[in-house]
């Protein structure tokens, strides 16, 4: 029994202009520039430093100025969210720290006299 031949237009066939080839080769040119400027992972920004001598990027996670958490992988969103949230944390424990012995060498001196 023959097998019946279909016809029709194939739906897939159009190249895509966004990807590159399956094949394709790239070589890696260590005294080409590496983009050093922040990145915006979600709401979170990410400074990148490339490491010298090496291909790979140091991401350093910023809360303000302030670096959180260093990776060489590039962060998700979830990474970031993580790292903010354990230094915010950190810093609201220390301030609470500070607050107590601030208070408690307050009640340990003895009150000052006044002179009239």
């Amino acid at each position: 029994m023959p097998r019946i031949k279909l016809n029709a237009p194939p739906e897939n066939q159009q190249q895509r202009r966004d990807t590159i080839g399956l094949r394709s080769v790239v070589k890696y040119d260590p005294m080409a520039p590496r983009p050093t400027t922040p990145v915006m992972v979600g709401q979170y920004v990410v400074a990148r430093r490339p490491l010298s001598d090496s291909i790979y990027t140091l991401y350093m996670i910023l809360d303000g100025a302030t670096i959180v958490r260093t990776q060489i992988s590039y962060p998700s969103e979830d990474d970031c969210a993580s790292a903010v949230q354990r230094h915010r944390t950190a810093q609201a424990a220390s301030m609470a720290e500070k607050t107590i012995a601030k208070a408690k060498t307050r009640r340990a001196q003895p009150p000052v006299a006044e002179v009239a």
